[in-house]
């Protein structure tokens, strides 16, 4: 199917957000898991998991009252996919700092999707839909900034203790 009007592009995206967040929750969830050396960072990465989880919740919610329901192939390959990176990682010895930076970057790419879907519902007429997303977009900037002013220390506590 072809997406032409802004509330198609709207409602694309927002199963894209959801599917985004379900890969995220996994991903968050395996290197909480991972970095128990790492109190403070995997405490606030399983809470920022747990946000997660809520907020594909919520998005899961706007799309029922739009009519719409989740993509399931979309969600079960990013939870594929989120699983998949987590193991490679594993296998290949992913170190705090670099888990640190990677979840930093995911962040931000985040980020860039809320304030797309902040726009696309704007350019739908949403009301409901942009005001969730602009929540969302708050949710990420605040873990995006929490992982930017800890980088330093868990760098300081990667090289200290390895």
């Amino acid at each position: 199917m072809s997406v032409t009007t802004p509330r198609e592009r709207l409602i694309e995206w927002l199963k894209e957000a959801h599917a985004m967040a379900r890969h995220g929750e996994t991903m968050l969830s395996a290197r909480a898991d991972d970095l128990r050396s790492y109190p403070q960072l995997a405490e606030r990465l399983a809470a920022h998991a747990t946000q997660t989880q809520a907020q594909a919740t919520r998005i899961a919610d706007c799309l029922d009252e739009l009519g719409e329901d989740t993509s399931s192939v979309r969600d079960l390959a990013s939870r594929l996919s989120a699983a998949g990176h987590s193991l490679g990682t594993r296998v290949a010895g992913e170190q705090a700092v670099q888990a640190h930076a990677a979840s930093l970057a995911f962040e931000h790419y985040e980020i860039a999707n809320y304030r797309a879907l902040v726009a696309a519902a704007q350019a739908a007429d949403a009301p409901a839909v942009k005001s969730l997303c602009e929540a969302i977009l708050t949710e990420q900037r605040t873990m995006a900034d929490w992982l930017e002013s800890h980088l330093d220390a868990t760098t300081a506590a990667f090289l200290e203790h390895g």
